[in-house]
């Protein structure tokens, strides 16, 4: 059982601290249980089946499929199998935490961006650039301009 619960856990690229995390448990357990340094105990191979959908006949024996058939959407395994790192999962948490006004504003600029006609973004931004550099001369004039009436005095 020890072997498959690492198994678990590589498949969904957590390390042991995640996967304990999401367990209520720290990565020393986890370390230790993956070692077979200690008892599994009943309750933890409820939880590890509930958490990660696991079929407890798989976790127990190996026998079977891994994965309970009955299935729901898993992000945290939707973004492992596709190589996600732990920084990209937290992003989407993140952006799901979000008061649904701002995400909503969020949606509606990537919305304009993937809509819109590249050379009109390529105008925007030339535009943008060509804005922030005369607002930089600007400020850089008046500041010549200072130190140029100061050596003058």
């Amino acid at each position: 059982m020890n072997e498959r619960i690492r198994h678990i856990r590589e498949t969904l690229n957590l390390s042991r601290a995640s996967f304990g995390q999401r367990l209520g448990v720290s990565g020393d357990v986890i370390n230790n249980l993956e070692r077979g340094r200690v008892e599994i105990k009943e309750p933890m191979i409820k939880l590890i089946c509930t958490v990660f959908n696991v079929r407890e006949e798989w976790l127990r024996a190996g026998e079977g499929e891994m994965y309970s058939s009955t299935e729901l959407f898993s992000l945290d395994r939707f973004v492992a199998e596709r190589g996600a790192t732990e920084l990209e999962l937290a992003i989407v948490k993140a952006y799901f935490e979000l008061d649904p006004a701002i995400r909503q504003a969020v949606l509606e600029h990537f919305r304009a961006h993937l809509t819109a006609d590249p050379d009109e973004l390529e105008a925007e931004a030339v535009k943008q650039e060509y804005l922030r550099q005369k607002k930089a001369g600007a400020a850089s004039s008046a500041t010549a301009g200072q130190n140029g009436g100061e050596k003058m005095a």
